[in-house]
């Protein structure tokens, strides 16, 4: 394939919720295709179900370059997230971190994303006719629990969301010295610890002991955890909302308690568009889907052309609440899949299952109050989504 016939990736879209037609396209076609980056590199986008599975289990691929292997220090805890690991770091990484990460402490932080949600729909209603519920619901929501789970003292969350915001939401502010001084807060709060009986004492605790991780160790799953459960989380609740809105039946459903709402999570969680697919690095040489990948190329599996795949699912752009549905993709496969997925399907069914019981009359705000959103980065983010009832 000549350079000038690439597909250009991330594809142009004109939809805040769905996908570009040309991922259609592409799956129909074949398994694999060279696509053309935006900074003008190339890599091979997956773009079916049962290879996106493929392609996230297979060995030959891993999350770095080969040879590269990073070390995390208190200047640059990144380099330590544990989705950026490959094993067997990564294998004692997540192993570590799946013993502090309980259902017992999911179901306690289910209890406080109640609370925060009643209270956060309270001052909803107090404010309205017309709220932002981007800015008044789906941000808050997400790093309150965050800073539940990480044990965050009440007098630094402020601080810790000021932080979070300008590096994660690039929300004014200079983002370097933002992430520098997020860095440095991480890294005290750790030293603070094991006091508490949150997740990073629980960690902490075991700090030095053989299958125990170091306090920088520590300091970068903190760092990662904000990462993938914050904007990722609030972007979840408006994307799922904006698709109830276009669905009335559905979420007249779950309103009347006719319709399961963890069932229709799940069918949210697949349904949510990105803009960038999970990257992989091979490893070796390798041959996969009937192309040579040589070392060192990239990888992309789409997660939003598998899970709307029509060989796995279907009637696959619909909201099913009933029949059966395989497993989606929405938080990856193998080694790599979300270890906070519990987490977030919990928060989203106590948001979504709340509001619209809540406020029954729940509906986007008409114009001129018009939905901001942009598309960068791994994320198609909602700026701002005005909702009246």
């Amino acid at each position: 394939m000549q350079h000038d016939q690439l597909t250009d990736y991330p594809f142009a879209r004109d939809s805040i919720i769905d996908p570009a037609e040309d991922l259609a396209r592409l799956r129909a076609a074949a398994p694999i295709h060279r696509v053309r980056l935006a900074g003008g590199g190339q890599a091979w986008l997956v773009t079916r179900y049962e290879d996106v599975r493929v392609l996230l289990g297979h060995p030959a691929f891993g999350t770095g370059y080969p040879g590269s292997i990073p070390e995390a220090d208190e200047d640059n805890l990144a380099a330590g997230f544990m989705f950026l690991k490959d094993p067997p770091d990564h294998t004692r990484l997540r192993r570590s971190v799946t013993r502090a990460f309980t259902a017992r402490r999911v179901a306690a932080l289910r209890e406080r994303a109640q609370a925060v949600t009643d209270a956060l729909i309270d001052a909803m209603l107090a404010k309205g006719p017309v709220v932002d519920v981007q800015e008044e619901f789906a941000y808050p929501l997400p790093i309150t629990i965050v800073s539940e789970l990480l044990g965050i003292p009440d007098a630094d969350r402020d601080r810790f969301r000021g932080w979070a915001d300008i590096v994660l939401r690039s929300a004014g502010g200079d983002a370097g010295a933002a992430f520098a001084d997020l860095q440095r807060f991480v890294v005290r709060l750790v030293e603070s610890k094991p006091n508490g009986d949150d997740l990073l004492s629980d960690l902490a605790r075991r700090s030095g002991t053989a299958d125990g991780l170091t306090r920088i160790e520590v300091s970068s799953m903190a760092m990662g955890l904000l990462m993938a459960g914050y904007v990722t989380t609030a972007s979840a609740i408006s994307h799922g909302l904006l698709r109830l809105f276009a669905d009335r039946a559905v979420l007249d459903g779950m309103r009347e308690g006719r319709v399961d709402v963890e069932r229709v999570v799940e069918e949210l969680l697949r349904l949510q568009d990105e803009e960038v697919g999970i990257q992989r690095i091979a490893q070796s040489d390798v041959d996969i889907l009937g192309v040579r990948i040589a070392l060192g190329d990239t990888v992309i599996a789409s997660r939003v052309g598998a899970n709307r795949d029509p060989a796995a699912f279907t009637d696959p752009d619909a909201i099913a609440v009933t029949g059966e549905r395989g497993p989606h993709l929405a938080f990856g496969h193998g080694i790599h899949h979300c270890l906070g997925a519990a987490l977030a399907r919990m928060e989203l069914a106590v948001a979504l299952g709340t509001l619209v019981r809540r406020i029954p009359g729940i509906r986007r705000a008409d114009p001129p109050h018009e939905v901001r959103w942009r598309a960068e980065g791994m994320d198609v983010s909602i700026e701002r989504l005005p909702v009246t009832w």
